[in-house]
């Protein structure tokens, strides 16, 4: 089947390209830079240039079976000043409106719509254990992630299936938040953020892949469905994870304070406290390779 994915060149997206190709499904791609990708991701049937704010290329479009949407600016590397608001909320919420524009009008209706969300549509929940019928939360990701899956859900394309991926922090090799928690770590500088009680909601990336293809194989799946582990941590008891794995001391704490000051309202990141549960994963029959932290910290470290 040919897969139309944006944001291949990211953390989630090379490894997902790499095993669409594997499967033997066609894996075209959406992107700024076409050269780049090609040479990261020699796997690539085809990548087409493409930016959030315009309408894909048509002759990309064509033919396609299926469309993961995974581009979007990172929340992460900075504070929040308006203009990185702007370009947070615009990468997504007008990215997924020119890419249904684009689909509508040259008369695509894939089988099946896989886009990225975020756990951060909960807000801030404490020790509230949170599913996909929970209410919204409050804060500017709950608000971004709530008008992103609003665009999806509002497509007016013919028999298509649209799945919403609230993901929550995803763990590997090669990047995402371990890729800047690792050294500090290794050093014996690594420690709780914060109070330490605030809960982590995560998936291996392994599994982040696997339940990407679930959907996009399985009907049963649509809909929100959380993209986390079975099995949520505190982030205190994440970091005495990370260090026994590592066998280092773990017992440097951020204070959160200070946070605020470095980072101002990107420091919700990792002060916020989001205890999910995947429910519709475990409904539609997906089972998870790594449901507990340690096991996954160790395959990842080894």
């Amino acid at each position: 089947m040919k897969i139309l994915l944006t944001g291949a060149t990211g953390f989630i997206g090379r490894a997902l390209t790499q095993n669409l190709a594997a499967a033997g499904h066609e894996a075209v791609l959406l992107t700024r830079d076409p050269d780049r990708a090609k040479q990261a991701l020699p796997q690539a049937a085809a990548c087409y240039p493409w930016r959030s704010e315009e309408v894909p290329p048509e002759e990309a479009l064509h033919g396609a079976g299926a469309v993961v949407h995974l581009a979007g600016e990172s929340v992460v590397g900075g504070r929040w000043t308006a203009a990185r608001r702007t370009r947070i909320y615009d990468s997504r919420i007008i990215g997924i409106r020119r890419l249904l524009e684009g689909l509508r009008d040259t008369g695509v209706s894939p089988q099946v719509i896989v886009s990225s969300s975020a756990v951060g549509y909960y807000g801030d929940r404490g020790e509230e254990l949170l599913n996909e019928s929970s209410a919204q939360g409050t804060g500017f990701l709950a608000e971004v992630c709530a008008d992103w899956e609003a665009a999806l859900f509002g497509s007016d394309l013919t028999g298509t299936r649209c799945v919403a991926l609230r993901t929550g922090m995803v763990l590997g090799t090669g990047g995402g938040a371990l890729a800047r928690l690792l050294p500090l770590f290794r050093v014996g500088l690594g420690g709780p953020v914060g109070s330490g009680r605030q809960w982590i909601s995560w998936i291996h990336l392994a599994d982040m892949v696997a339940l990407i293809l679930y959907a996009l194989e399985n009907p049963a799946m649509t809909g929100v469905v959380n993209a986390v582990a079975p099995n949520p941590v505190t982030n205190r008891e994440f970091a005495r994870t990370l260090g026994r794995v590592l066998r280092r001391p773990a017992l440097l704490p951020a204070p959160a304070f200070a946070l605020k000051l470095a980072l101002g309202e990107m420091a919700t990141i990792v002060l916020d406290s989001q205890r999910v549960e995947p429910r519709a994963a475990a409904e539609a029959g997906f089972r998870f390779r790594f449901d507990h932290l340690r096991e996954a910290m160790e395959e990842i470290c080894r």
